[in-house]
């Protein structure tokens, strides 16, 4: 399974979200590519999917957010 990569959103305006990567690099990206709504500070988890891979990027995100949640919130 691939790792989502972890961005911060810096700023949300004009149909444009700007986020800070762990690394410290800056991405753009237009909204309509972002599933909710981004605003700034919130976390964002960030996937590159091949073409046919769509399903696999989903699951891999959707388990790597279900293994962070079980990690913080033991029962």
């Amino acid at each position: 399974m691939k790792t989502p990569l972890k961005a911060v959103v810096t700023a949300a305006q004009n149909g444009i979200i700007q986020m800070k990567l762990e690394d410290g690099q800056t991405v753009r990206i237009p909204e309509t590519a972002c599933e909710g709504t981004a605003t700034e500070g919130l976390e964002l988890r960030l996937m590159v999917v091949a073409p046919g891979s769509e399903d696999a990027g989903r699951q891999a995100i959707a388990k790597s957010v279900l293994n962070e949640l079980l990690r913080t919130n033991p029962s």
